[in-house]
């Protein structure tokens, strides 16, 4: 129940639609019980002065009829309230919990995140939030509706006989703490299950999805197809075992109903209050008998999933906890050269340096080329200027100023990064572009998707057009060219590329590169390919983590 806590603090902005929203509930809950129990007494009240001549006329049916009509519009009317308002509050409340989630993990490195993978990441993102809606809608809300119908039905009975009310009351009180307490132990284990396997499912599809190419060369799609049946098998037993738990708590809900039935008859049989025999009042005792059950029904389903509900959070908290160790200072951007001594770095559990003994220095607008060997560690020195990395040693400065003294708004401001994986937000393509520069009007945008030969692109659907997630509907040259325009629109002064133009046909090379290259801005160009290096002023030759050539 402690990793709940922290999320009980989101509910504070909300507390006026959650609020109206059990309000709305307990008028619901409250309606549809009076309904029953008053349908019930008006139809017996009715055949009983039915079977007595000279009670006939004296009978009054319009005000009960008038109440059941108005009873049934309110119920009606509540319950559509209810639903919109407590589900727009859930959706406000999981919208604040998501942008949460992602806040505390975007400045996270890769170093801080540990072995969490991005398909777990995904899980906890979508699945885990997603889960969390049962804490108001499941919990919260029908709890406090349930306890004060039970209230109103102990009020409604005892105008007609306390002690029957005091009686009932006292049942529904004792299964409403019994029966949370019994379910809740019954769906703890399923409901830990569901979580885990919701994860390893997914995973599973992420893994099979990333590395379609790299299973279909090695002959591994029929071993991950296994896994992900493997996974969905179990996905789908902890599906059966909690589903098992509701029909259980249904059917003893159930079973307790006709008994408190059974009983409550029993007891009325004779008398009710001073009236022997009951009459058409034991008719109300019955419904009313009924009816209360209908609070006790939600409950008990809650608490079956309340497990799978605190393991969902339990898995939220670390990475809403987790401090980042990425530092920045305040100092703002000087003019000055780039420069790296001994810089050594190596990845978390590897036993190979990834870079060793780095010596090397980027003046003003100076370009430089790094060329090598797929895992050289081009890659690796872009992500220590980029600050996704922390060296192990050695020093990064600008000018006299250390790196990890200049404020993250001027690091962002003046380092614009271009990676292999370009990734396109879902929105529209002006959204996209920006990202870059958010200042930008319609012509420089324009002209940045001009200079990447993106022109088509721009006359079919214009500025306007929607990307879809991941930019479904683009090409990956398509996406990495928006990456490209991204470059030319940012206008920070060092420019960081990893095979940026990787995939993309000659003449729309040379057409981009000469564009990025000719601007004053300080250029480190990842590459292996001929293709913009005679544009350089130099080119370093990287081999196994250290520079052989052109340092």
């Amino acid at each position: 129940m402690n990793d709940l806590k922290p999320f009980l603090a989101l509910f504070r902005p909300h507390w006026r639609m959650m609020g109206l929203g059990i309000l709305l509930a307990i008028v619901t809950l409250c309606a549809s019980i009076g309904l029953l129990s008053l349908s019930g007494w008006f139809l017996a009240a009715s055949a009983s002065a039915g079977l007595v001549v000279a009670t006939r006329g004296q009978f009054n049916y319009m005000y009960p009829s008038g109440g059941v009509r108005g009873l049934s519009i309110l119920r009606t009317a509540a319950r559509w309230a209810e639903r919109v308002v407590s589900h727009d509050a859930t959706f406000r409340l999981l919208t604040d919990l998501r942008d949460r989630f992602f806040r505390a993990l975007a400045p996270l490195t890769p170093a801080d995140r540990g072995d969490l993978r991005d398909g777990d990441l995904l899980n906890r993102m979508v699945a885990d939030v997603d889960t969390l809606d049962h804490l108001y809608l499941r919990l919260v809300s029908p709890l406090m509706a349930a306890i004060v119908a039970i209230a109103a039905v102990g009020i409604l009975v005892s105008l007609f006989d306390p002690a029957l009310a005091g009686l009932l009351v006292a049942i529904l009180l004792a299964l409403l703490v019994v029966l949370p307490l019994i379910f809740y132990r019954l769906g703890r284990r399923p409901g830990r299950q569901l979580g885990e396997s919701t994860r390893g499912l997914r995973q599973q599809l992420v893994d099979f999805i990333g590395a379609q190419t790299e299973l279909a060369v090695y002959g591994g799609t029929r071993d991950q197809r296994r896994r992900i049946v493997e996974a969905e098998q179990a996905l789908i037993g902890a599906q059966v075992s909690l589903t098992r738990v509701t029909a259980t708590s249904q059917a003893l809900l159930q079973l307790l109903n006709g008994w408190t039935l059974v009983l409550m008859l029993y007891l009325a049989a004779d008398q009710i209050g001073g009236l022997t025999p009951p009459g058409p009042l034991l008719a109300l005792i019955a419904f009313v008998t009924l009816a209360s059950f209908e609070a006790l029904v939600p409950v008990a389903g809650a608490f079956q999933h309340l497990s799978h509900t605190i393991n969902a959070a339990g898995r939220l908290r670390p990475v809403l906890e987790q401090p980042s160790t990425l530092c920045f200072g305040d100092q703002p951007w000087q003019s000055g050269p780039i420069t790296l001594r001994g810089i050594n770095f190596a990845y978390p559990g590897s036993p190979l340096p990834a870079l060793e003994g780095i010596n090397l220095t980027l003046a003003p607008g100076e370009k430089v080329a790094l060329v090598g060997k797929t895992g050289c560690g081009k890659s690796s020195l872009l992500s220590l200027l980029s600050r996704e990395w922390q060296p192990d040693s050695g020093t990064l400065a600008l000018g006299d100023l250390p790196w990890f003294q200049l404020s993250e708004s001027a690091l962002r401001g003046e380092v614009c990064l271009v990676e292999q994986r370009v990734h396109v937000f879902s929105g529209t393509l002006r959204e996209n572009l920006l990202l870059a520069r958010p200042g930008a009007d319609d012509r420089q945008l324009s002209e940045a998707l001009s200079a990447v030969g993106l022109d088509g692109l721009l006359e079919r659907q214009g500025l306007d057009q929607w990307l879809g997630e991941g930019g479904r509907q683009l090409s990956g040259g398509e996406a990495r060219r928006i990456g490209l325009a991204r470059a030319l629109l940012h206008p920070g002064s060092v420019l960081l590329m990893d095979e940026p133009t990787e995939g993309l046909d000659d003449d729309t090379e040379r057409r981009v590169l000469a564009r990025l290259l000719t601007d004053r801005r300080s250029v480190l160009y990842v590459t292996h390919k001929g293709a913009g290096l005679e544009r350089m002023d130099r080119v370093v030759q990287m081999e196994q983590g250290r520079i052989v050539a052109g340092q």
